[in-house]
């Protein structure tokens, strides 16, 4: 952990102590499916409120989320470093953005009910060896895998900037982590090598590439301040 997020979850805990506020931990679990993604950045459409995924272990204790199946997020990535590609094929580069997290009201989907907002720091991490690719010849599809599966680390960390409405009492405590296990899915070429195929879907703006999907984990803490516990 960087000095500075630990020195933010000091300070952030030293004042919800003094306050005589509880710290609640939590893990959240949701679904992304990318309306956009290339070379540039992505855009990702979030559901909330998924059972809890056998890919990761939880430690919130107490565990008290606040995510529930009428909670909605999008996810607005930038690349913000230039790719690097290792001697067995794994990509890894950084990236920068922001997310909104929605909750909706029960009885009327289309009013929003309270929001949190936050800057997202992160490093994309992706399968690109033909080896472990899965292939579809049928389908004309191959699919990839990146987050979790390879690595160990939190895939982003979010520090919330905003919340307004039912979540306006939420302070964080420090960074929250961002995990991840998802897929993409790239056009398949016969004419190509399997190796090729994926490499050329890195291009800019290239056709191979077709879309993505992610299971997601958002864990962390928070207290609420006392008139609204």
């Amino acid at each position: 952990m960087k000095r500075s997020i630990v020195s933010a979850l000091v300070v952030s805990l030293l004042a919800s102590v003094a306050m005589g506020e509880e710290i609640k931990s939590f893990c959240e679990y949701g679904k992304g499916v990318s309306l956009r993604l290339g070379a540039g950045g992505a855009l990702w459409s979030q559901t909330w409120g998924e059972k809890a995924w056998d890919w990761y272990e939880c430690d919130a204790t107490p565990n008290v989320g606040f995510l529930n199946r009428n909670s909605v997020g999008m996810l607005e990535t930038t690349t913000a470093g230039a790719p690097v590609i290792d001697a067995d094929l794994i990509l890894r580069f950084t990236f920068g953005g922001t997310i909104t997290l929605m909750s909706r009201e029960e009885n009327n989907q289309g009013k929003v009910a309270g929001s949190i907002t936050g800057t997202v720091t992160g490093v994309f991490v992706a399968d690109l060896n033909a080896a472990r690719a899965l292939v579809d010849d049928e389908a004309g599809t191959i699919t990839i895998v990146f987050g979790a599966p390879l690595h160990n680390e939190p895939d982003a960390l979010i520090t919330v900037t905003e919340t307004t409405g039912k979540y306006k009492s939420i302070h964080p405590v420090g960074a929250w982590e961002w995990h991840v296990n998802g897929t993409v899915t790239i056009r398949r070429v016969p004419e190509l090598p399997v190796q090729t195929n994926i490499l050329a879907a890195l291009a800019p703006q290239s056709p191979l590439l077709l879309g993505a999907q992610e299971e997601i984990v958002l864990a962390g803490s928070y207290y609420r301040t006392s008139a609204s516990k």
